[in-house]
């Protein structure tokens, strides 16, 4: 080992991190808005690290591999070009690497490239940029970052607060926000009882914005404060860090606002329900529970058939948990492709006739088309009831409906104006991340509104004996 001539920290990185030079939290989470130097304090964090430290070894992780380069990768070989330390390092191309003379090493591991990540031993540190990881990846990461030679092992993200779906249901922001929601900066711990003997695991949140940067330019600084008028959202997570549900552009559901068509409506059970399946297994197999109240739907509830459960069976046998005491009626709707028979199903049934012979004892009286609605149709449709009540029909949505909600925030438009079901890749498997209890919702209300959903597609009728200058003619026949 050697001797290093440090600067001063203060010099180096703005004062409000100063704190967390000697910060040894299991878990060290800087977020924030853009421009706070948070990026340039953690790359410093970590060089440091790397010199001082008799073993260290770094993993730098990002959901894409290919984006690591011009990321965090950059940002440590920049800090250390800047400092006029590049002598004692190496930097690599293929792979991805960061190598001190003193053995001490940065390597890069993407997320989309599950079977790297198996190789993770002996590390003691990990570099989470911009991306927050799949909770399966990053159960996976840290069970694997563990090492003796050790001087701490520490978890370090840097964030800007934006998730898909209610944030609030996020399992980062869950873990490790929830807790503490009205505090911005906070060390918090957790014990954990081994064998009687409690441990804590500590984790610090940081919470910095632009105007903690001292070296930010004014320019930066304007467009920051003009968002304020331009885009309240963006300002908010921008300009003043705070969590954020991400906007996405091009939906499916363009006209569906949370504020609006989201509420607490509970399940009456004076009255029927209407029940709606989709049978993707992956990410689960849906089942949307609805009741409707004259031409006001009310989403009620849902459920979402995960894995082992994610059968037809074992849904209908938690709808039974759920609601064996309802006697007030029962229909069904879903996925027409449900009538056919395949490897989900018992031989020689198909999932209605599953569905049918579990639920039996509610009678149920079976609404399932012959047909898929036409996709682009029925999202024209169902945008026209969120925007204007078409037909006086509304639609209510149970805030506990998260995986419906998430499609409707979610789901994006294809070029024909149907869904683009965009595919993820976990463990191997890919699967549609969004859609899937949309399908259920859009078989439902086509079919339960069946005469409003046709006087749509034929479009306002219109009596041809008005639209002339003069009364109309027999002569005039065409």
């Amino acid at each position: 080992m050697f001797n290093i001539n440090w600067p001063k920290w203060v010099k180096l990185i703005n004062e409000i991190f100063i704190p967390l030079v000697d910060n040894k939290s299991r878990y060290l989470i800087l977020y924030g808005g853009r421009g706070s130097s948070k990026s340039d304090f953690a790359a410093k964090k970590l060089i440091y690290r790397c010199l001082s430290e008799d073993y260290f070894k770094c993993v730098l992780i990002r959901n894409s591999y290919n984006s690591i380069k011009d990321s965090s990768y950059e940002q440590l070989k920049q800090c250390i070009e800047n400092m006029g330390i590049d002598e004692l390092f190496s930097f690599k191309i293929q792979p991805l690497e960061i190598e001190c003379v003193n053995g001490n090493k940065f390597i890069c591991r993407g997320l989309d490239d599950s079977t790297k990540l198996k190789s993770l031993t002996n590390y003691t540190s990990t570099w989470f940029e911009e991306d927050i990881p799949n909770e399966d990846d990053l159960q996976r990461i840290v069970a694997s970052i563990r090492s003796p030679e050790a001087d701490y092992i520490q978890h370090l993200f840097t964030i800007n607060p934006e998730v898909e779906g209610n944030y609030q249901e996020n399992y980062f922001y869950k873990r490790f926000f929830y807790d503490n929601m009205n505090e911005k900066s906070f060390t918090s711990s957790k014990e954990i009882d081994i064998d009687g003997k409690l441990m804590n695991i500590e984790h610090t949140c940081h919470h910095s914005t632009y105007r903690d940067n001292r070296w930010i330019p004014d320019e930066f600084k304007a467009s920051m404060i003009s968002l304020k008028n331009d885009n309240p959202y963006y300002y908010t997570i921008y300009s003043e860090g705070e969590w954020g549900n991400r906007v996405a552009g091009g939906l499916a559901y363009r006209n569906f606002t949370r504020g609006t068509h989201t509420n607490d409506n509970e399940y009456n059970n004076e009255l029927p329900l209407h029940i709606s399946f989709d049978f993707n297994t992956k990410p689960y197999v849906s089942c949307l529970i609805s009741q409707i109240d004259d031409k006001k739907i009310k989403v009620v509830d849902l459920i979402a058939g995960r894995y082992p459960n994610n059968t037809t069976k074992k849904v209908c046998e938690e709808f039974i948990r759920k609601y064996r005491h309802h006697q007030n009626g029962l229909f069904i709707y879903g996925d027409p492709s449900g009538k056919n028979q395949d490897t989900r199903s018992e031989e020689g049934h198909n999932d209605y006739v599953i569905i049918e012979k579990e639920l039996s004892p509610f009678r149920p009286d079976n609404r399932v088309e012959s047909k898929h609605p036409s996709q682009k149709m029925r999202l024209d449709f169902i945008n026209s009831i969120f925007s204007n009540n078409f037909n006086n029909i509304s639609i209510e949505i149970n805030n506990n409906c998260i995986e419906l909600i998430n499609d409707f925030l979610f789901q994006k438009e294809n070029s024909e104006g149907g869904k683009l079901k965009e595919k993820v890749s976990r463990n191997g498997e890919s699967y549609e991340k969004y859609g899937h209890m949309s399908d259920s919702f859009d078989y439902f209300l086509c079919s339960a509104f069946r005469d409003d959903y046709e006087e749509y597609i034929d479009g306002p009728k219109i009596d041809f004996r008005e639209t002339g200058k003069n009364e109309w003619n027999d002569k005039y026949q065409y």
